[in-house]
């Protein structure tokens, strides 16, 4: 079976969770399958198979389509309408698979897949980056599999946009190894790096749904503000968050963390006391995982797919609410048994969920068209 997955994404310069999700995929996929040809699918007017990132293997090759690689009107349509229909028959393609994206080339040849991580737009109205829904309720109609990255999304593709039970295929992301517990050495690297002492709580997120407003506030209202630091992995709206940390007298108790690497992250996760994330909606949240497999205790939400990434893993909050934030943060910090059941559990919670299964459960989609 010839089987080609989009994974123009892993070109991006910015790491981003639709990144994570391909390059997942692709990695898990060149591990689990050694039977089908697969085809990874980039677009340059300039660039080499061989300078692409992502895996290579006797069954796995890095095709480049001849397409301009900065965007301008009418690029997806023509890399739909004519790219890839004419790369479908002259490559007798039998699944295509977009990981990520709001369209797809009609074609009743190909079977052919999209990834839907989340409905953010319609679901809390998130207007960020917004969402094309008319153009995924047209692909949708006509494509012949969604794969969803929750139950949580299957629940609000079936609610909001009416799409029948059979098909969608939830399948959950998986971790990376990168992610594990740091090394007394990566930890004061970065800690001298960032002036941070210890104890000190730690989030990571950019955009609204992440809630850091909420996180802010439910730290200055909790009971520990003189003993703890909160440190945030955050680049955006710094100006109206640090304003608010003075409105709020807790000006020398936040850290603003611009621009943190990997494995800055993995520090700051294997360090923290705990890490707090009550996002206001994830399609599936998967700094939730790597926070517990780098052994730091959760705090995070209780709505959208964040219980059920957690499980019993964590401490659930409703993130509109912050006294119910800065209770989360008091119990953690007062309460050491609760602190070390949370990390034990959270070891054992990241154990169902790994890429090469995610991989595993795809193949059984793209085997089965």
């Amino acid at each position: 079976m010839n089987i080609t997955i989009e994974a123009h994404v892993l070109n991006h310069h910015k790491r981003s969770g639709l990144m994570t999700y391909t390059e997942g995929l692709v990695y898990g996929m060149n591990q689990v399958d050694h039977e089908n040809q697969y085809s990874l699918l980039y677009y340059s007017l300039n660039r080499k198979p061989a300078n692409m990132p992502g895996p290579e293997g006797i069954n796995f090759r890095k095709i480049v389509l001849r397409v301009p690689d900065r965007g301008f009107t009418g690029r997806q349509k023509l890399i739909d309408s004519v790219v890839l229909p004419m790369f479908f028959k002259n490559n007798k393609v039998s699944v295509f698979h977009r990981t990520c994206g709001y369209t797809m080339p009609r074609t009743k040849k190909v079977y052919r897949i999209l990834t839907i991580h989340d409905l953010r737009t319609l679901t809390i109205g998130d207007n960020l980056w917004q969402q094309n829904i008319k153009d995924y309720i047209k692909t949708i109609a006509d494509l012949d599999m969604c794969v969803v990255v929750s139950e949580c999304t299957k629940r609000d593709l079936m609610k909001y946009l009416k799409v029948p039970e059979k098909k969608i295929k939830v399948i959950y992301l998986g971790t990376d190894s990168r992610f594990k517990p740091a090394s007394k050495e990566q930890i004061q690297t970065v800690h001298q790096k960032y002036g941070l002492r210890e104890p000190f709580l730690f989030s990571i997120g950019s955009v609204p749904r992440k809630n850091i407003d909420g996180i802010i506030r439910g730290f200055a209202q909790s009971k520990i503000t003189k003993n703890y630091q909160l440190v945030l992995s955050c680049r955006n709206d710094l100006d109206k968050y640090q304003q608010l940390t003075k409105d709020l007298n807790i000006e020398g108790r936040i850290i603003f963390l611009p621009h943190t690497e990997d494995e800055e992250t993995v520090a700051l996760y294997g360090s923290c006391h705990a890490f707090v994330f009550p996002s206001l909606y994830e399609g599936f949240g998967l700094p939730i995982l790597e926070a517990m497999q780098c052994g730091a205790p959760v705090i995070t939400s209780n709505v959208s797919s964040c219980p059920e990434v957690a499980g019993n893993a964590a401490i659930l909050v409703d993130p509109s609410k912050t006294e119910e934030i800065a209770e989360a943060i008091n119990q953690i910090c007062t309460n050491t048994i609760l602190r070390q059941d949370l990390i034990q559990k959270g070891f054992q919670r990241v154990k169902l969920f790994s890429w090469d299964n995610c991989a595993q459960e795809i193949r059984k989609v793209y085997i089965t068209a």
